[in-house]
């Protein structure tokens, strides 16, 4: 068997994330990449997340990125105070 199987329904995803990234070693650094039992890869919900909410959003520095997770735990976190 390959050492990199991919699980098929993310497999696009997962290509968009390694060529972005520079490989599959710095996906699964940075924890975008999960491996099941079976050692199939598939787009873990941080590496979704950056698809969605970073790179769609067109972000491109690091400062742009941490701003924008900051807003979003803020909002998230005000949100939960609302509700006390």
């Amino acid at each position: 068997m390959s050492d990199n199987v991919f699980d098929i329904g993310t497999l696009r995803p997962l290509e968009a994330l390694i060529t972005e990234l520079g490989g599959l070693d710095e996906c699964k650094r940075l924890g975008f990449v999960c491996e099941d039992e079976n050692k199939i890869m598939s787009l873990s919900t941080a590496g979704l997340g950056y698809l969605l909410f970073v790179k769609a959003a067109g972000m491109t520095g690091v400062a742009e990125a941490f701003a924008a997770g900051y807003q979003c735990a803020a909002e998230e976190y005000e949100a939960k105070l609302d509700k006390v």
